[in-house]
């Protein structure tokens, strides 16, 4: 399998990931965009990320859940799944019946880049992620593509003077009170490479390994998480 997991979008529009996703799929490929993450316009949402990918040599098809969707994940060159609200993507693809296919694409060999909420839902489960459950949904499990959790916008512990809420490492401990698997807190503009069953850090941030009942560990841009 080959996926770019990216830790965030960015304003303008993909403008600090577009050359990665498009070193990573290839200049002038034609790909799948997943736009059911976002709460608002989907139309809006393809037609920016259209024109931004464009300027990168890449053509975008938008993925629409009423519109024969299962012909086009078949058909599918590759597959771009873009943020938003992850309980909201999860739900909509696992209601159509779309997530299994789009997964099973994958693991056959179709390249994948997740944004966000996209790159969440290639993971085990969606239990790490920032997003509030606002749908009440009540479907949490991911694709499986890869066997680690991810925490996205991820961000070093604060000191608890002005606020006092649980920091992102404490609340990662409280998932490894449940869960055993690791969790890679991935900070703003960071990617994970991952081919060959080689997981390798992108972009400019550091990723920060969690694993159960030991301390984190940190990995530096080009480097190789071992996990």
């Amino acid at each position: 399998m080959r996926l770019l997991l990216i830790s965030n979008s960015g304003s303008p529009l993909y403008h600090w990931n577009k050359r990665h996703i498009a070193d990573f799929l290839g200049e002038n490929k034609e790909v799948t965009f997943v736009s059911a993450a976002t709460m608002a316009s989907e139309q809006e949402y393809f037609q920016k990320a259209q024109e931004s990918l464009a300027k990168v040599g890449l053509r975008l098809r938008h993925l629409e859940l009423d519109k024969d969707p299962e012909d086009l994940i078949e058909g599918s060159q590759a597959f771009l799944v873009g943020g938003g609200n992850t309980y909201h993507l999860l739900k909509r693809l696992t209601e159509k019946g779309l997530l299994k296919k789009i997964a099973t694409k994958v693991q056959s060999g179709t390249p994948y880049v997740g944004l966000s909420a996209g790159a969440i839902i290639a993971t085990p489960n969606i239990l790490t992620t920032n997003d509030w459950n606002v749908l009440g949904s009540t479907s949490f499990e991911g694709m499986g593509l890869v066997e680690f959790g991810l925490n996205l916008h991820y961000l070093e512990p604060h000191e608890k003077t002005a606020f006092t809420g649980e920091t992102r490492d404490e609340r990662i401990q409280e998932y490894h009170v449940a869960k055993d698997n690791p969790v890679l807190g991935v900070p703003e503009k960071t990617v994970l490479w991952i081919e060959d069953n080689r997981i390798l850090v992108k972009g400019d941030g550091k990723v920060k390994v969690f694993r159960k009942d030991q301390d984190p560990q940190i990995y530096l841009p080009e480097e190789e998480v071992i996990l």
